[in-house]
């Protein structure tokens, strides 16, 4: 008969409490892994099922819609220029001299004759003196020699006389030698004599001839210096400088005290009762400028729109750019200024194909530009990139496709992805 040792809980070990802690950590991490997993999978599908139908029962909106077309248009100009005056000149000095006084400021208005700047020119005027003083010395030279001319001619009449009366002598001389009257000996003196007197008078003559040369040079030099002042008063005239029409000083260059050389600018004077556009045309738009046309000129700093006249067309383009250069006249208005950017509108150049859309289908959404496009019977906005206005319609470049339906007058209420309703236009 077996011996049955009877069990009893004294015989096992008593759990270690170590042992009990992870058991409970683990199975707290699967309960809350559980949990997440389904509230990741449940929850959300649950909801997106309740949005679902909240968007399936929310009511389509009414909205009229247009095709994005393909146009030809003719590409319009706008040409970017200058405000310039007709009458522009910059006054310099013709002389050298120091700026003595200088009676305008930038932007004073002036008259014709008004005087500008006068330039200390007293080295000029002591080289008028020395010319002056030439020209006294010359004319004296000329009266000298006059003097001398009548002198010698006085004296030329009285041996030209004693000639005479030597030449009689001789006459009779020789005719009483021939008769025996008189010896050979006064006949002789009496032809000495003759020859004297004729070489007295060829010298006399050859003195006046010399002396009427002296007379010529000496009007010569007359002359000469006499220029010579009037160059110099010339001169002394070009110190003073004078508006030579009415404008507006637009630059000075030059301040009191300052030394002024021979053409250094002074001033710049502008005639502001006559402007014009100045602006570059391209080759392809030239045959539409013909001088005396009106033109459109928009002047954007006075936010006007003037109407000019081309008044002139340079006839040579330039070679790397191919532009030709227009005037365009402007009429008279006292806010237009020279140097103000103008643009020349209204021109154009070839025909070209771009996307067009009707202007009522923009929209204005946190200051960017676009238009609602119909995709799957929901509004999807897309931003555009917009050209220049077509009638009703306006040049798009970016932002939408040939064939897209967009909506037209999109109510202001309108948000992305919202249903619609297309009706007839």
């Amino acid at each position: 008969m077996q011996n049955h040792t009877p069990v009893s809980s004294e015989n096992f070990p008593a759990p270690h409490p170590r042992w009990l802690l992870p058991l409970l950590v683990l199975g707290l991490v699967g309960a809350s892994g559980l949990s997440g997993w389904w509230l990741r999978t449940m929850v959300p599908a649950n909801t997106a099922r309740s949005n679902q139908g909240m968007a399936e029962t929310e009511p389509p909106i009414p909205v009229q819609v247009a095709t994005v077309v393909e146009k030809s248009v003719v590409g319009d100009l706008t040409l970017t220029g200058t405000v310039e005056a007709e009458n522009s000149v910059v006054l310099t000095s013709r002389v050298m001299g120091q700026v003595e006084q200088l009676t305008v400021q930038e932007g004073d208005r002036v008259k014709a004759g008004q005087l500008i700047a006068q330039l200390d020119v007293s080295d000029l005027q002591a080289q008028r003196n020395q010319a002056q003083a030439a020209v006294n010395v010359a004319q004296s030279a000329y009266r000298g020699a006059q003097t001398q001319v009548r002198q010698a001619e006085a004296e030329l009449a009285e041996a030209e006389a004693e000639l005479a009366d030597a030449q009689v002598n001789q006459q009779r001389m020789s005719s009483l030698q021939a008769d025996g009257a008189v010896s050979q000996s006064m006949l002789d003196q009496a032809n000495t004599q003759v020859a004297m007197l004729q070489a007295r008078v060829n010298r006399i003559q050859s003195s006046i001839r010399q002396a009427e040369m002296g007379i010529g040079q000496a009007q010569a030099q007359v002359q000469q210096a006499q220029a010579g002042v009037a160059q110099m008063e010339a001169n002394l005239t070009h110190g003073t400088v004078t508006a030579p029409f009415d404008g507006v000083v637009t630059h000075k260059q030059v301040e009191i005290g300052a030394m002024a050389g021979a053409g250094q600018p002074l001033v710049t004077l502008e005639s502001v009762d006559r402007l014009r556009l100045s602006v570059e045309v391209p080759e392809a738009a030239i045959a539409q400028v013909r001088v005396g046309q009106p033109e459109q000129v928009r002047l954007d700093a006075l936010n006007q729109t003037i109407t000019g006249t081309v008044s002139q067309v340079i006839p040579s383009a330039d070679p790397v750019s191919r532009n030709f250069t227009v005037k365009v006249s402007l009429p008279a208005n006292p806010e237009v200024l020279p140097g103000m950017f103008g643009r020349l509108v209204g021109l154009s150049t070839t025909e070209r194909k771009t996307l067009q859309i009707p202007r009522s289908a923009l929209v204005e959404s946190t200051g960017i530009t676009g238009v609602f496009i119909v995709q799957d019977n929901r509004a999807i906005f897309h931003p555009v990139t917009l050209g220049n206005p077509q009638g009703d319609g306006v040049e798009v470049f970016s932002g939408v496709k040939l064939g897209d339906r967009i909506i037209l007058n999109p109510p202001a209420d309108l948000k992305e992805n919202t249903p619609l309703q297309i009706t007839p236009s």
